[in-house]
């Protein structure tokens, strides 16, 4: 249908779909059809749920919905851009969602989980897992067939190349060392030296992957401080 339209916008009506990572992979499968012929599509009836889980995989922007829910909580505060739009709420209250690309789902599983971080089974099939960090964070792991799929430019070579670095916070030096030490002892790479400059420590790795880890401490007392140091 899409190929003998001249539509630049095609809305899906999604009434009643079960919302899993099936359905979320579906949709993004044929958006990237639909972009390819120069279309866009449109969520319609998205169901909250629906919604909830597209905005937890990071793909809002890539499975847009034609207009919003009615909702009777308290609209945020809007902020306004340089170019004059209105932007909701503040960077402060957003979640973070990150995705990388990796060619053995259970290897990189095996990895993390090693590093005490845990899994949301509600986000994880044989393509991909939702890596937990906290409440505010989640990193996406996706097989690199299934990165593909949302995205037109070529997938970086992380054992080559540098397309992020990803870094955690620990509650002491040794904690960066502990950190570091397992991520190493368990099939992680060297990265860079440590870094030390007294009120900061951090040390980083590569993973199975070749994707770049830093763990980091800050002294607390540090961020106290005035800039003047009185």
């Amino acid at each position: 249908m899409l190929s003998t339209s001249s539509a630049e916008i095609a809305f899906c009506d999604v009434t009643g779909v079960q919302s899993d990572a099936v359905t979320v992979d579906a949709l993004a499968r044929l958006q990237l059809a639909a972009q390819r012929l120069g279309c866009r599509v449109l969520l319609r009836n998205a169901s909250s749920d629906l919604r909830a889980l597209v905005a937890f995989m990071g793909l809002t922007d890539v499975l847009p919905a034609d207009a919003p829910r009615v909702s009777r909580r308290p609209k945020p505060a809007r902020l306004e851009t340089r170019k004059g739009v209105e932007m909701a709420g503040n960077g402060n209250g957003r979640m973070m969602f990150v995705n990388l690309a990796v060619e053995n789902l259970d290897r990189s599983v095996d990895f993390f989980t090693a590093l005490g971080f845990t899994f949301d089974q509600r986000f994880t099939d044989e393509t991909a897992t939702a890596m937990v960090v906290n409440d505010q964070a989640t990193v996406m792991l996706l097989v690199r067939d299934r990165f593909k799929d949302f995205t037109e430019k070529e997938v970086a070579d992380p054992g080559v190349a540098t397309e992020a670095i990803m870094a955690v916070s620990a509650s002491s030096r040794d904690d960066v060392d502990a950190f570091a030490d397992k991520a190493l002892d368990i099939g992680g790479a060297p990265a860079n030296e440590p870094m030390d400059m007294g009120f900061m420590y951090g040390r980083s790795f590569q993973d199975p992957d070749g994707h770049i880890w830093e763990i980091v401490w800050m002294d607390p007392s540090a961020l106290e401080q005035s800039p003047t140091g009185a």
